[in-house]
């Protein structure tokens, strides 16, 4: 196993731990350097080198065996990074496809949080001193409060078949509270707000999408920052939420006090009311997922068969980038990474989608090319979309 106690641990909070199968015999460094090539540019602001550079991440450590021609092993990347931007990198992480001119196939096994043991043995040490205190000679104090407030904290369960972090009433509540991860329902669980589940990430498990259903109300309560907004957009496309609740902006919900936490929920908005404001949402020539707008801009380019791309769009796989010439003919599938140094070979592209962000880089790129239109599930803060080109979001 893999050792990474020398990694600064008083700054590693998670362990992102992923297993790989390489059709071929490579080293450790070829799988090391395809995870920086690969991964640079998919993600704003995660660009390995970069975080390495700042020590946002500590030392890949790879564990690497080859038999009969292939490669396995596992991969433990060390962060500092918030909750949510450890989740992108690890999903990030899963779009390498190839070591050098091997196939291969990353998958992630766990996220570990390397504080909560330790913060599970302050718990019960601290119930355990509480137990053993002399009542007679306790009085309420604040030491008193905070003990109770931290023994919550063990009320968490771990609900469904995914596991998911949640308060010990999220099945017998007639409400339901979505959160993005782990550190918000511990947080929630501090003010005895129990009925919460946390997504995990920005893919909205099944169970979850099935759980709000059979609730009488269903309330997002996100980050305050474009995290959580992808968090409700994605939300609002795949399951039943009636409010929408977010913490200030630039705040994390698990950074909450009980006074923010309680006002943020009481000024939750009707779900219908965001969804209006994300259809009516233009930059420019740039425009929100919604159906109707997506139909407006490919019957402006008078598009024979626009169930090319809108096939393309619910096809496509995590990580890639498809572009089609005028006649929509596909003239690559590939992944993000890849895609800057290998778009300038297809001339003819007029019609790009990419499973990532659109960045100022990629704009540039598109702009010299002449592309028509592209699709994309972001952008980059404060990017300019020029009046020639016209950009979808979904």
């Amino acid at each position: 196993m893999i050792n990474i106690t020398n990694q600064s641990e008083f700054t590693t909070k998670y362990i992102i731990e992923v297993k790989f199968k390489i059709m071929g015999v490579v080293e450790k460094s070829d799988i090391v350097g395809a995870i920086f090539g690969q991964t640079e540019g998919l993600l704003l602001d995660l660009d390995l080198r970069d975080l390495q550079k700042s020590g946002r991440i500590g030392r890949i450590e790879v564990e690497n065996e080859s038999k009969e021609g292939i490669s396995k092993g596992i991969i433990m990347i060390p962060s500092s990074l918030t909750r949510k931007e450890t989740a992108l990198l690890a999903a990030t992480v899963e779009t390498v496809s190839r070591v050098g001119p091997c196939e291969a196939e990353i998958l992630l096994v766990e996220i570990r949080d390397v504080r909560e043991t330790k913060r599970q043995q302050i718990i019960e040490r601290a119930a355990e001193l509480l137990k053993e205190w002399d009542q007679k000679s306790l009085e309420q104090s604040e030491i008193e409060e905070q003990i109770d407030t931290d023994i919550k904290l063990g009320e968490i369960i771990s609900w469904g078949s995914e596991s998911l972090p949640a308060g010990p009433e999220v099945e017998s509540n007639p409400d339901l509270i979505i959160v993005e991860g782990r550190a918000d329902v511990l947080n929630l669980l501090r003010i005895g707000v129990k009925n919460t589940i946390a997504v995990q990430g920005t893919q909205v498990p099944k169970s979850v999408i099935k759980l709000a259903k059979q609730k009488k109300s269903v309330t997002a309560f996100v980050d305050g920052d474009r995290g959580g907004t992808i968090i409700i957009n994605e939300l609002l496309q795949v399951a039943r939420i009636d409010f929408v609740a977010r913490a200030p902006d630039g705040s994390e919900v698990e950074e909450l006090t009980r006074k923010q936490m309680i006002k943020a929920l009481q000024n939750k908005k009707p779900a219908k009311s965001f969804k209006d404001i994300k259809e009516k949402d233009k930059v420019g020539k740039a425009y929100v997922g919604t159906d109707e707008s997506l139909q407006k801009i490919l019957k402006k380019f008078k598009i024979k068969d626009e169930t090319v791309i809108i096939n393309a769009l619910k096809d496509i796989q995590a990580g890639f980038a498809i572009g089609f010439n005028k006649s929509l003919e596909k003239l690559f599938d590939m992944p993000v990474g890849e895609i800057f140094e290998k778009i300038r070979d297809f001339k003819d592209t007029q019609y790009l989608i990419i499973d990532g962000i659109l960045s100022k880089r990629l704009l540039s790129i598109s702009i010299n090319m002449k592309i028509k239109f592209i699709a994309s599930k972001n952008k980059e803060e404060e990017l300019k979309i020029p009046e020639h080109i016209s950009v979808w979001f979904y």
